[in-house]
């Protein structure tokens, strides 16, 4: 089922179920109100008749010649002579159809309306409506009110009730009806987006990135419509990452495959001699391509998170001193001035020390590469602001131009000048490097412009300080 069918169901049951709601009230409360009304009524009009025979009795001193007054309740005019045209005007005149039944303290009628009821005793039919005549505390008769109209009155109130129901479900109808209509439309502006946006993944799955959808200025569907578009960008991005990748990873491995294949074929067609020379290049080739393959072999496993380390309390300032003198000789031939300086007293992190030595071989590896003869590479270690510890790596070298500063840690990534391929190396060892730093909670970045060298430093949390 389409998301704008379920949205016109949906309006149209809210309708019909408001409808019958309304209905369903409307009726309880007609009842209560006819109800109340009726026994309001009845309860204004017994009173009245109670006064009007507590003043009869208390002036003639019996219910004597009584029967006239009640007489005027009748349908009629009843404008008797004598006593009745005294007590003209009396509630009688204004509830024609109304029985009046009077009865005295023995509960016998003296007086009934109709008179079909005098001389016998006041029964329990008229008790709802009946009151007590009291005159000088005694209590001397009952008056009570029998209404026939009230059968009418319960039939005015269930035809009001029946054109209140059909009235309602009328509206019901209409209302669902009207639901149904304003539901499509809002569903066509709902599902429309969604169906621009299933086509758009679809394109995708199909490995077309130019798929793209237009959001709309503002709501959770524009939100959603950009949201895909940056998930558009950044599997194209992926993607052409990924080709590029590929594309790095044939060319490295090329050129040692190349070599092997040329110095193998050459051995066996007898063209070349099996030298010690040729022994070397074929096993340097061999070395070079065991460590792209590791160096792969790193970086995947730094993207599952399945990188190991074995972190101990490390002091960065020994692992600093210990690789530089790696360095030293390559230094001394020549004739740069590798410089090591370290703040006293820094507190150790905790850290993988071979793993810190190989971002550092890396680092200095690259200065050392990138230096000219008779330069500089100096490595300093300090105390950090927050508490950590930061190493960095500077050169003297010819820098790194502004727009290659954001993808130096990229693998196989070569500037034009400063990481030219026949320089040597892969173009994997800063993207190590960042990986390493980064599973040990740390940062890595590079400071650089064009022909004032290059900075790179690294950052590692260090120890709580402990007695």
């Amino acid at each position: 089922m389409t998301i704008g069918r379920k949205i016109s169901i949906a309006f149209a049951a809210v309708a019909v179920c408001g409808a019958l709601l309304t209905a369903v009230v409307a009726n309880t409360a007609t009842r209560s109100v006819f109800d109340w009304y009726v026994r309001g009524a009845t309860a204004a009009r017994a009173e009245q008749w109670r006064d009007l025979f507590a003043a009869y009795y208390a002036q003639r001193g019996s219910w004597s010649g009584v029967d006239v007054l009640v007489q005027s309740a009748a349908p009629g005019p009843m404008h008797g002579m004598g006593f009745g045209r005294r007590w003209a005007g009396t509630p009688a005149a204004a509830t024609r159809g109304e029985r009046v039944v009077l009865a005295d303290e023995t509960g016998r009628i003296v007086a009934d309306s109709e008179g079909t009821a005098t001389g016998s005793f006041l029964g329990q039919e008229a008790a709802r409506f009946s009151l007590p005549i009291v005159v000088n505390d005694r209590r001397v008769g009952t008056v009570a009110l029998v209404t026939p109209l009230q059968k009418g009155l319960v039939t005015l109130e269930a035809e009001f009730l029946r054109r209140v129901t059909a009235s309602t479900i009328l509206g019901a109808v209409l209302a669902a009806l009207l639901g149904a209509a304003l539901a499509s439309t809002f569903s066509r502006q709902i599902s429309a987006p969604l169906a621009e946006l299933a086509r758009a993944a679809r394109r995708i799955a199909r490995r077309d990135f130019s798929a793209k959808v237009e959001p709309e200025p503002e709501g959770e569907i524009g939100d959603v419509a950009r949201a895909f578009n940056l998930m558009q960008d950044s599997l194209k991005a992926s993607e052409d990452a990924r080709h590029k990748l590929m594309a790095d990873i044939a060319h490295e491995l090329r050129t040692p495959l190349a070599v092997l294949r040329g110095n193998l074929e050459s051995l066996q067609e007898g063209v070349a001699d099996p030298t010690p020379e040729m022994f070397v290049s074929l096993h340097d080739e061999v070395i070079r391509l065991s460590r792209i393959v590791q160096d792969l072999l790193n970086l995947g496993q730094m993207e599952s998170g399945g990188f190991p380390l074995h972190l101990v309390p490390t002091r960065v300032s020994e692992v600093v001193a210990r690789v530089a003198t790696v360095f030293g000789p390559e230094a001394e031939s020549r004739r740069i001035q590798l410089e090591t300086t370290a703040e006293p007293e820094l507190p150790p992190v905790q850290a993988d020390p071979d793993r810190i030595a190989q971002v550092l071989v890396n680092l200095l590896a690259n200065a050392m590469r990138h230096t000219p003869d008779g330069g500089l590479v100096a490595v300093s270690v300090r105390r950090q602001e927050g508490g950590g510890i930061a190493v960095s790596v500077r050169d003297t070298g010819p820098g790194i131009a502004e727009k290659d500063l954001p993808h130096v840690f990229d693998r196989f990534y070569r500037t034009d000048e400063a990481r030219d391929r026949s320089a040597g190396g892969a173009g994997l060892g800063l993207a190590i490097a960042k990986g390493i730093v980064e599973a040990h909670g740390g940062s890595i970045w590079v400071q650089s412009s064009p022909g004032q060298g290059a900075i790179f430093t690294f950052t590692l949390p260090a120890l709580p300080a402990t007695r």
